[in-house]
Order: C-alpha cells, then structure tokens, then sequence
C-alpha cells in the first residue's frame, strides 16, 4: 500500500486552506464512508421483515450507540492523546519518539479494550432496563450490544492508527483502509441482515456481525502498515512494553477528554430515556436516527477540515510557530461555519424525501424526522464553532477545555433544556428537538470564551 504524507515544509509554511485541504479531503471521503456503513445498516434494517420489525430494528440501533459509546468514551481520549503527541513530535522533528508514543497507544489501547469490552458485556442487560424499552427494541439493542462490545478492540486499535497516521500527516493512508473495512461491511449487511442468496436472515444480529468482522480485518492491514513503517514513523514490539513516563503523559492528555467525552455519552443516554420517556417514544427514537444518520453526511466536510486544522496545530506547536496556529484556527472557523450553514438550508428544504429515503413505510416517523431537522437544524452552524475550538485544543494537547465543553453542552444545555421543554413543560417531541438547538447556541458562546483566553498556546512534548 503505497504511503503519501504531506512534506513537513508544506504544513509549517504552505498555503493554510490548501494544506487543511490536503490533510482534509481524505478523511472527508473516510468520512462519507462511514456514513455510507451507517445509512446501509439503517437502510437494510428500515426495509426488515415488516413494518414493525423495521421500526423497531431501527429504533434499536440509536437506542445501543449511545451506550455502547459510554464504554468507548476511553478510546477517544487515547486518540486526541496521539494527535497531539504525535503532531507535536513531528513538527518538532523527533520521529522516534512519535514511533514509540504510537507502541505506547496500541499497546494501552489492546488492554483497556478488552477490558471495556467485558465490562461492557456484563452491563448491557441493565443499561437496557434502565430504559424502560418495548420489547422488540429491547431484544433487538441488546444482540447488537454484546457482538459489537466483543469486537471492542478492533475499534479501539483502528482509531488509534487512524489518529497517529493522520497527526504524523498521512491521511491517505487511513482513507484505504476504512474503505476497505466499510466497503466489506456495505456489502456483506443485505447479506446477514436480509438473508439473500441463501444466506441466514440475521437482521440486528447480522448488522452486528457484520461490523465486528470487517474491523478485524481492518485491524490487522492497520498493524501491518505500521510495523512495515510509514515513512519515518515505524513500530516495534518493544514500544509496545509500557513506560511510566509515556503512560503519564498518554493519561494527562487522554484522561480529561475521555471524562468529557464519557460524561457527554451519559448525557446521551440519559437524552435517550428522556426520548423513550415521551408518549410516542418509539417514533420519536426513530426518527432522531434517522435524523441523526441524515445530519451526519453534513458533518464529513467538517471531520475533515477539523482533522487538518489539528494536524497543522500540532505540528506549529511543536516547531513553536503559535502566530501560524492561531491563523490555522481561525481560517478553519470561518470555513466551518459557512459549510454547515449551506448544507442545513439544504437539508431542510428536502427533510421529508431524505427520512423518506431511510424509512419509506412509516408516515409518522417520516413527519416526526421532518420536524426534528427542522428544529434541529437552526443549532447545526454553531456546531462547527465548537468543533473548531475542540480541534484548537486537540492539536495543543490540552484537554481539561475539551472536557468543559462537551460536559457544559450535554449536561449543562442539552439534557437541561430538553428535560424542562419536553417532559416539565409537556411539549414533547418538539420540546426536545428545541433543546437540543439551544444547546449547539450557548455552548459555540461558551467555546469562543475558552479560545479567546489564549490556553492553547502551549506544548505536550519536551
């Protein structure tokens, strides 16, 4: 697999939008991949045995994401860890040590998921009592949960590499590889879910199978690619033997996102039950995946220019260029902004043919989903001041912001609002949709306050 990195030169001194771009496109194409895995699992499940099945299969879906995302809020901290340490080494022009952060991250990232993954297991079945679901949705969640826990660090190993290749400033690379996996899993779903050309109709199950196999697959082209070397970055077994110091620094960065990414998956949950607590719950859960699904394709442009703007951050830190960091953050911003502006007037203008596309049968869901990207849809441009920040914060390493921010937004605005609109004040549905608007507002308010104190101008790495 031929291996493209971006010259050094170019990141510290090129044309920023054009190096933003460079280091952006591929992972907006990784991106619209993943997409495409999400809307063929939403899409193949939306047309399961009848119309009831569907509902629920779907329905199941968006109920066990947010919980299984409380048990790997973990991995996401440990890759913010490898693109700040990584980015920062490199611009730094100490390769060496970005090899050996990445053994460091592998071998951290292999314990906690199997360790997670068990844990994971073994709670399930309460998480999903705690919900107070129907039945189908009930049964359907749990199957999906218990396979994909067990393929825990297949996901956690992935989104390391991903990570420390994207930071070391190859993005290409990870590009073919999640092409590989997704492409995999988007034909092997019609197969396990469906049950076509003689194949067993797993529905939830083989959706679930599906996943866990294509990332192991995945997983192991990943290990290989970086024990054969990537450039100047290479791997050995012996940076797999943790070392205290490594270990220290991995958790001081890592640790402080993952509390904020796992209080932010907690608020998740608890907006699920808030959703499954309202009289049409199951529409309603329903047609905010769907939603979900359909927002997340305006989000791939921004993945990317967010995984650009950090690369280029880091890399500045480290070779201590802070004016080009600033710069970088704030032609970034700009772009962001304007991008998710376009793409909401778009999916609001077609909101009842997009939820249509996913789930044709349902009338209700489909006028439930249409009122969700509608409301929704006025918070979305305020998302990508908070990404922007985020990533600000990502490429420095310094993470106690981050956790702020994803803790005040979820805890602080969303469940908040959502609970007194919708459940307190009895508007239901449309209570919660509005809430969540609020919450992208005052929380982009509260991000640009974190950047204006300047916090972001220091470095992870000696």
């Amino acid at each position: 697999m031929q291996i493209v990195k971006i010259p050094e030169k170019q990141i510290l001194e090129g044309d920023i939008l054009k190096v933003i771009f460079a280091l952006g496109w591929p992972v907006i194409v990784s991106s619209l991949l993943q997409i495409g895995y999400n809307m063929a699992d939403t899409f193949w499940l939306g047309r399961w045995g009848n119309a009831n099945n569907a509902m629920s299969a779907v329905a199941a879906m968006q109920i066990a994401w947010p919980l299984i995302f409380v048990m790997i809020s973990l991995s996401i901290g440990f890759a913010i860890a490898g693109i700040s340490i990584v980015s920062q080494y490199t611009g730094a022009k100490k390769v060496a040590k970005a090899s050996e952060a990445t053994g460091q991250l592998l071998s951290l990232g292999i314990v906690l998921g199997v360790f997670i993954g068990l844990i994971g297991i073994l709670i399930t079945p309460y998480l999903i009592q705690i919900m107070h679901l129907d039945a189908d949705v009930a049964k359907y969640a749990y199957q999906y949960m218990v396979i994909i826990f067990l393929g825990l660090p297949f996901m956690f190993i992935t989104s390391i590499f991903m990570s420390v290749l994207r930071a070391y400033g190859d993005s290409i690379t990870p590009m073919k590889v999640s092409a590989i996996g997704v492409g995999l899993n988007i034909i092997l779903d019609p197969f396990l879910i469906n049950g076509y050309y003689g194949f067993p109709e797993l529905g939830v199950i083989g959706a679930a199978i599906a996943t866990v196999f294509t990332r192991g697959i995945a997983t192991g082209i990943s290990l290989w690619i970086l024990f054969k070397g990537v450039g100047n970055l290479k791997v050995k077994l012996e940076y797999f033997k943790l070392k205290l110091h490594f270990v220290k620094k991995i958790f001081r960065i890592g640790l402080p996102a993952s509390m904020g990414q796992f209080s932010s998956a907690i608020g998740i949950f608890i907006l699920m039950w808030i959703i499954a607590s309202l009289p049409n719950s199951t529409i309603a859960l329903a047609a905010y995946g769907v939603g979900e699904r359909i927002i997340d394709i305006g989000f791939i442009i921004v993945d990317g220019i967010g995984v650009g703007m950090a690369t280029v951050i880091g890399h500045s830190l480290g070779a201590k260029k802070y004016d080009r960091a600033g710069a970088t953050f704030k032609e970034a911003l700009k772009l962001t902004f304007l991008i998710l502006a376009i793409e909401t007037f778009i999916i609001i203008i077609f909101r009842y043919q997009l939820v249509a596309f996913f789930i044709p049968h349902s009338p209700e869901v489909i006028e439930e989903g249409a009122l969700f990207l509608l409301i929704f849809g006025i918070g979305i441009p305020f998302f990508g001041i908070i990404s922007s920040v985020e990533g600000l914060y990502e490429g420095a390493g310094n993470t106690k912001p981050i956790m702020v921010i994803d803790i005040v937004r979820l805890w602080g605005f969303r469940v908040l609002f959502s609970f007194i609109l919708g459940i307190m004040l009895g508007l239901g549905s449309t209570g919660v949709w509005i809430g969540m608007a609020i919450s992208n507002v005052a929380t982009a308010i509260l991000s640009l306050g974190f950047y204006l104190t300047g916090s972001w101008k220091m470095r992870v790495i000696e």
